[in-house]
């Protein structure tokens, strides 16, 4: 079988945009460019691949009977994670084939949550102190919400009860690190005594939520979150969190403390290895996934990375509209019963 006659799926952060004689393939970051005397035709089919298909089938259908020409743009978009073979995870023969096909789906899903306009924001520079601000104490319910989800990963664990050690500790490591963000908001003048108190916008309670929902179901809804968490979509270091880091204090220096706390627990990240996650070692050391389960898993990849694309618009949208900062108010409901 060639590259041409698999399934794929297109991520929707891609444009596939026609010229005479040429093809631009781009999305946020990335462009490739394929030289054909049939460039209408074949951006139809790559367009086409928004839907579930088979490239080969798609160029039939356009009148073209050669497929050798699609195959770069194929493998650039494959190597790029901007394309899924739907097919590659049913079709490993072996655990490390498995763990590899599902970490690339992983990527898959993951990347459109960093090709949103709040990212191009905040790179820029151009968010406001309540957009900054927002995030951070946003940020800080998720991360504290450990304390909620993480606990029923671990009852939960019901199949492979040799993997709820790893699952424990993963929570003992990830427990306090609320009190990180709750440290460097306090540093940029912040209650952080409103902030525990003020509820989260219902776009992070509802991801909240959902981690909640598949702690309950079992280890493999539950370990499948992390994927998307821990993707793997570019190689981290301290040397990268630096600079990266460097760069947002600079863009936005009355957030110093709290860019302080977001590379502090990145930087725990890396040293305890939680890019290596435990999803993984389900893969390598669970039978291999039936074709329930895999879909199983595509699921949930998907619900996560679009839950955490509704957190980060709900972010750019509601603290976008303040005019200045304050963490929201609880409700108080003395005087209403």
């Amino acid at each position: 079988m060639t590259i041409t006659q698999r399934r794929y799926l297109l991520s929707p952060i891609c444009r596939a945009l026609p010229a005479d004689t040429s093809v631009l393939i781009s999305c946020r970051e990335e462009e490739i460019l394929l030289e054909s005397l049939l460039a209408p035709q074949i951006a139809a089919v790559i367009q086409a691949l928004r839907q579930p298909g088979c490239p080969a089938e798609l160029l039939t259908q356009q009148g073209i009977h050669t497929s050798q020409l699609l195959e770069p743009a194929l493998q650039a978009l494959l190597e790029s994670d901007l394309l899924l073979d739907l097919e590659r995870a049913a079709a490993a023969a072996s655990h490390a084939e498995l763990a590899a096909a599902l970490q690339a789906e992983a990527r898959f899903w993951a990347k459109p949550i960093f090709e949103q306009p709040f990212w191009d924001s905040v790179l820029s520079g151009a968010c406001s102190p309540s957009q900054i601000l927002g995030w951070g104490v946003e940020f800080y319910h998720f991360v504290d919400a450990a304390n909620d989800y993480m606990p029923l990963g671990v009852a939960h664990t019901r199949e492979m009860r040799q993997l709820r050690n790893p699952i424990a500790s993963h929570y003992v490591e990830e427990m306090s690190h609320g009190g990180i963000f709750l440290e460097g908001l306090a540093r940029c003048h912040l209650d952080p005594a409103s902030i525990q108190a003020a509820p989260p916008l219902p776009h992070t309670r509802a991801l909240i939520n959902q981690l909640v929902e598949y702690a309950y179901e079992g280890e493999l809804a539950y370990t499948a979150s992390f994927a998307i968490m821990q993707p793997g979509l570019a190689p981290q270091s301290l040397a990268v969190l630096d600079e990266f880091y460097s760069r947002l204090r600079a863009c936005y220096p009355y957030a110093a403390g709290m860019f302080d706390a977001f590379q502090r627990h990145a930087s725990l990240d890396v040293a305890l290895g939680h890019d290596s996650t435990v999803f993984m070692r389900l893969c390598r050391e669970a039978p291999l996934l039936s074709p329930v389960q895999l879909r199983r898993v595509r699921s949930v990849m998907r619900g996560v990375a679009e839950s955490f694309i509704l957190f980060f618009e709900g972010i750019f949208s509601y603290y976008g509209h303040a005019e200045g900062f304050a963490p929201r108010r609880a409700l108080q409901l003395e005087g209403l019963l």
